[in-house]
């Protein structure tokens, strides 16, 4: 089954059916809920974690457990991550079998882009795994510089609370990240993972397949903003990334060399920025 690709704002999948009718998405279990000391019965319902392998070429290349939606977006995110697509002509075609837990992405790319990715084993959906570009790959060329973007100060703590409020998963579950890529009227899709590289991926692979140029839309994320992140984010060549959590020093000082501006802590209207460049946050309009 190949995948459809769903425009929209915030649009959402519609939640793919086992044969048994229950979600894929989640699972009730039973607990014992205590309160003030007191036990007694219920159940609560926990995010799916499903692994799933890649093949490119017919050649496996790894698995990735993750929220099992969005998964051609998850993959073609990934390669681009990677540095192995550039352009969506280079993929001939993808297939999803949801039965087998396989994603089968045909590409035609140089075989020197394709060792990037070959022997990468499995990647968990937990936020330290994965794997992560030197600060060199990450670095964009000063040709590659555009006109800063002017960004009102009030449409970050806007979007970034659009995200946040987002009925999701994470809503039922309170066990996955989100990600976003936002102009500065709108959050254009909001997608969910277990994990939050996952969840950046996906955005990215969604990005990509649609033709939406990143040069001056704004990448936000529910989790902390790692090493990874910002590779991620640099390589498809956002100007800014947003978090309501923190950074790592790592991050921080690969997104001054990549000039990639860092948003964090973006909660209740006021938010940390750290200006390497590429846009200019101005006093919103009711401030001026």
């Amino acid at each position: 089954m190949v995948t459809s690709k769903t425009k929209g704002t915030l649009a959402i999948d519609r939640v793919y059916q086992e044969d048994s009718g229950k979600s894929e998405l989640t699972q009730d279990f039973p607990v014992t809920r205590f309160v003030n000391g007191v036990g007694c019965a219920g159940s609560i319902s926990l995010a799916r974690e499903t692994p799933y392998t890649l093949f490119v070429n017919d050649e496996e290349i790894l698995s990735i457990s993750t929220l099992p939606i969005r998964l051609e977006e998850l993959f073609t995110g990934f390669l681009v991550s990677e540095g192995v697509l550039l352009d969506p002509l280079e993929i001939l075609g993808t297939m999803v079998d949801r039965a087998a837990r396989i994603v089968s992405i045909d590409l035609d790319v140089p075989e020197d882009r394709l060792e990037r990715i070959k022997k990468k084993g499995m990647l968990t959906s937990g936020c330290a795994g994965g794997i992560m570009f030197s600060v060199e790959t990450s670095v964009r060329p000063e040709s590659d510089f555009l006109p800063k973007i002017v960004i009102p100060a009030d449409v970050i703590s806007k979007r970034m609370k659009e995200v946040d409020l987002f009925k999701g998963v994470y809503s039922v579950s309170r066990g996955t990240h989100a990600s976003s890529v936002a102009s500065l009227s709108e959050n254009i899709i909001i997608l969910e993972d277990i994990g939050r590289h996952n969840a950046i991926d996906k955005i990215v692979g969604y990005c990509f397949l649609n033709q939406i140029k990143p040069h001056d839309k704004i990448l936000l994320t529910t989790g902390r903003i790692t090493s990874e992140a910002v590779s991620k984010a640099s390589r498809f060549r956002f100007p800014i990334v947003v978090s309501r959590s923190s950074a790592s020093s790592t991050a921080i000082n690969m997104a001054s060399r990549a000039h990639l501006d860092v948003v964090t802590y973006a909660r209740a209207g006021r938010f940390n920025l750290f200006d390497h460049g590429a846009t200019e946050i101005v006093p919103s309009s009711e401030n001026q």
